[in-house]
Formats: structure tokens, C-alpha cells, sequence
């Protein structure tokens, strides 16, 4: 069960990395439609490879849920989209720790449109979330200063992130996960081609330091913590496995430290503390959803 463990963290890893690439990415002058292209691309690529090898690809299936997994790639791609432009405004850690209020956010949505009911933990755990976000924007703070469109972008992710997760609790009951991922991040390519034409890569004159960052984002971001996290899912189980790897942001977080040299406030950090408490509550509470199922993170 340890190895169970490791896959997990191993995978949260990789995942609170995206963040810091996005930023080094807009350090070295890449702009957002480089960075979704060329993970996306990438990312889809090794997947269908690893989809092939596997022989878990199954045809007939995917006819049949097509129309499910244009809708989960249109998702991921929004999300995606709104955490990559956060990231712009925000710092990494802030742009992490917001997009984890999506717990919350499934609980509302469950409860307004498929009349899920909330009980006393799942109250606790919206209370804890929303609060933890306000501490998070550090609106408590004397000097407060807001960046609206920052914010705006990372709850937009948070909320997208959300429907992802409902959608995505149908699919993965019909389809294999590494399945599900490829032909997400496959719509997810089509649509960067279509909002952004590929030909900035040809334009771009891009060196060795920001094709890095793309493979980064793809490989160490999205095809190698899948994979470990769908290990991890087979040794601890899912909900046992949402609840270890709550452990992404505080990654986030350490990462940023060291290479962004980002700081937070203890104010901060305590709203970042109080939105993960409101997560483990969920999982703590099992439902009929699991409310961080996802194997993928925008």
C-alpha cells in the first residue's frame, strides 16, 4: 500500500508543477496559445501512443460516447484556458489553492440541478471554502488590492473544473481512463487550433528553453501524473487517493518558494489550509460523487 502512496504523491508533483512552467513559460516571452498548443499537442500524442500500446482502445465504445467526451475536452480546454490566463495575473500558489474551491463548487452545482442534498459536513465544507478563498485573495488584509481579472479567470477555472468532474464521473464509467485523456487533450488540441491558428509556432522563432517548458507541461504536468495517479487509484482506491493528493497545492506552494520566490502570507496560507480541510471533509463524507475524482489537472 506505501507504493500506493508514492504514485499518488509522485503524481501531485507533477501536477503542482504546471503552474511554475506556465509562469517560466510567460517569463521567456511565451505567449498562452504557444503553451496550451504545444502541451496539448504533445500531450495527446503520447497518450494515443500509450492508448495503442496498451490495446485499451476500443472503437465501438468511443462512437458511442463521443458526443460525452467532445463535451469533457471543451471543458478541459476552458479550464484550461482560464487557469493558464490566471497564472498571467496571479501568482502561481493563488492560482493553485483557487482552483481547488472546485469541491465546493461540484456540491452547489449537485445540489441547485440534480437535487443532491447537503448535509451538516458538506455545509462545513463550503463554509471552510469559501472562507479559505477569501483569505487566499487576502481580502482581510489592510493594503487588500484585487486583481478582478485574475480572480476571475482562476474561479472560472474552478467552476469549469467542477462541471469537468460531473461530466467526466459518467464517462469513466464506460470508458478506460488513459482513453478518456486522450481524446480529451486530442480536443483539446483541435480546439487551441481553431481559437489559435498553429502558425504563431512557425512564427515564433522558439528556443531550446520554451520547447522545454511545452514538453515539461505535457509530459511531467499531464502524461506522467496520470498515469501514477491511475496507479495509485488501483492500490489505495479513489476516494483514499482525492484525499492524499490535496497535498498539490501545498507542493504548489513549495515549488513557487523555491523557484519563483514567491511568498504568501500566513493569512494565506491558513485560507489555503482551510479550502484543502473543506476537500478532505468531502471525501471524508463519501457521496455518490467523488468530488475529485479528475486524473487530469487543467
Amino acid at each position: 500500500m506505501l507504493n500506493g502512496y508514492y504514485f499518488i504523491l509522485f503524481a501531485a508533483l507533477g501536477y503542482a508543477t504546471l503552474p511554475i512552467l506556465n509562469k517560466v513559460g510567460y517569463q521567456l516571452n511565451m505567449t498562452m496559445d504557444i503553451l496550451l498548443t504545444l502541451r496539448f499537442f504533445i500531450a495527446s500524442v503520447i497518450l494515443f501512443v500509450i492508448l495503442t500500446v496498451a490495446k485499451k482502445h476500443n472503437p465501438s465504445q468511443i462512437k458511442k460516447q463521443l458526443p460525452g467526451l467532445i463535451v469533457q475536452g471543451l471543458l478541459f480546454f476552458g479550464c484550461s484556458y482560464c487557469y493558464t490566463a490566471a497564472v498571467k495575473y496571479l501568482s502561481a500558489s493563488i492560482t493553485s489553492i483557487l482552483l481547488h474551491a472546485y469541491p465546493a463548487m461540484v456540491v452547489i452545482i449537485m445540489a441547485l440541478f440534480f437535487s443532491e442534498k447537503i448535509d451538516t459536513k458538506k455545509i462545513a465544507s463550503l463554509l471552510l471554502s469559501f472562507l479559505g478563498c477569501l483569505m487566499v485573495i487576502n481580502i482581510f488584509n489592510d493594503h487588500f488590492q484585487l486583481n478582478w481579472k485574475g480572480i476571475a479567470f482562476a474561479l472560472g477555472s474552478a467552476l469549469l473544473y467542477a462541471f469537468y468532474n460531473i461530466n467526466g464521473q459518467y464517462l469513466t464509467a464506460k470508458l478506460d481512463p488513459i482513453a478518456i485523456s486522450a481524446y480529451v487533450m486530442l480536443v483539446c488540441s483541435i480546439a487551441t487550433a481553431i481559437v489559435y491558428p498553429p502558425t504563431s509556432l512557425v512564427t515564433a522563432g522558439l528556443g531550446v528553453s520554451s520547447w522545454l517548458v511545452g514538453l515539461g507541461t505535457a509530459v511531467v504536468c499531464t502524461v506522467v501524473p496520470t498515469i501514477f495517479y491511475l496507479k495509485g487509484i488501483s492500490v489505495l482506491g479513489a476516494s483514499k487517493s482525492a484525499i492524499v493528493s490535496t497535498i498539490e497545492p501545498a507542493l504548489t506552494i513549495l515549488l513557487a518558494g523555491v523557484i519563483l520566490g514567491e511568498i504568501l502570507t500566513i493569512t494565506q496560507l491558513l485560507g489555503g489550509f482551510l479550502i484543502i480541510a473543506g476537500i478532505v471533509i468531502l471525501q471524508i463524507n463519501k457521496q455518490s460523487v467523488n468530488y475529485s475524482y479528475s486524473i487530469d489537472t487543467p
